[in-house]
């Protein structure tokens, strides 16, 4: 003991040198796997995905561009959007002749309280880097009018630029891909493209959004398999059942999901369900773990029609209910 504390004392350095020094490692080890994206104009992140040239980014800044660039290393080579997943905000570019200059991202598992890093490029400057902690997981926002579910919500100072960046836990593990922010004196969810919201007078963003890193695979591993994103698709968001309508309808802890929207014209709407309907088996699987049923419908690659049982005041149904490809509205 009396030896590590003498090694400790020589080695002269502080907690904050410690920290610094930790810090530098984590942004060395990740900085190969990012680029910058060029869309349009506009200017976001991106992660090197494989060794075949994909690169995964955010959706809302290269859908519909017309023109797409990757700077890798000094270089700027032209893109092809492939595909976009619109339920995750996942889209995967190729790019001829770029690669990660260092090992692939492997993945962390999100726990609250971890610390984050942000490795980005913001306002279109690269190198950039925030440091941050998790503080949420399974997280559902609505941006632009369009809904994501299942995202990370991290205290960390984002900036337009970053979407598509990668957030690291400590040890340069991948946790998720920027997705989206918020400032802390606005209500307002927005994308983290380019310059989005210009001016030198605008907050930075307190809290910011990721897709974990198990989405962005699937989506991603879709998408370059098939051209194209293939999921299946329900058209029904559903949230835990309360305590109380578990205790009207003589349910477990934990048992049952409560609808609380049905898409119009969606396959939960042409088999019977409606919003208050409390869902308890799918597939003849009880439900409960919501996010086991998520992965479950979107790993459908071909319509399919399983069995539902639900209550719909207090009266027990069933009903058929096929699970169709998502039309990516």
């Amino acid at each position: 003991l009396v030896l590590i504390l003498w090694a400790l004392q020589a080695s002269g350095e502080s907690t904050l040198q410690k920290l610094e020094r930790e810090i530098a490692e984590v942004v060395a080890k990740v900085r190969p796997c990012v680029v910058q994206v060029r869309a349009d104009g506009l200017q976001l992140s991106g992660i090197c995905w494989d060794r075949h040239g994909h690169v995964v980014t955010a959706a809302s800044g290269v859908d519909g561009a017309r023109e797409i660039s990757v700077s890798d290393a000094g270089r700027r080579l032209p893109a092809r959007h492939l595909a976009s997943d619109r339920r995750t905000g996942v889209s995967v570019l190729h790019v001829e002749g770029v690669q990660a200059a260092g090992p692939l991202p492997a993945p962390g598992v999100p726990k609250e309280g971890l610390t984050a890093l942000v490795i980005g490029n913001a306002f279109g400057l690269r190198g950039s880097v925030s440091l941050g902690t998790l503080a949420g997981t399974g997280c559902s926002v609505l941006v632009e009018g369009l809904k994501f579910e299942n995202l990370l919500q991290f205290q960390v100072a984002a900036q337009p630029g970053d979407g598509g960046g990668f957030v690291a836990d400590s040890s340069g593990r991948l946790l998720g891909m920027l997705h989206s922010a918020t400032a802390a004196a606005e209500d307002q969810i927005s994308d983290l493209r380019g310059l989005l919201v210009p001016g030198p007078a605008r907050r930075a963003p307190a809290v910011a959004y990721a897709v974990p890193t198990a989405w962005i695979r699937f989506s991603a591993d879709r998408i370059i398999r098939h051209g194209r994103m293939i999921r299946g698709w329900m058209g029904a968001s559903l949230l835990p059942a309360g305590d109380a309508v578990r205790t009207t309808l003589g349910l477990a802890p934990g048992e049952g999901a409560e609808v609380v929207r049905v898409e119009r014209d969606s396959p939960a709407r042409r088999a019977g369900l409606e919003a208050k309907d409390v869902l308890l088996s799918f597939d003849g699987s009880p439900v409960g773990d919501l996010e086991a049923l998520q992965w479950k419908v979107a790993a459908v690659e071909e319509p399919v029609t399983v069995k539902i049982v639900y209550f719909r005041d207090r009266e027990r149904r069933a009903s058929d209910l096929r699970i169709e490809i998502d039309p990516q509205r």
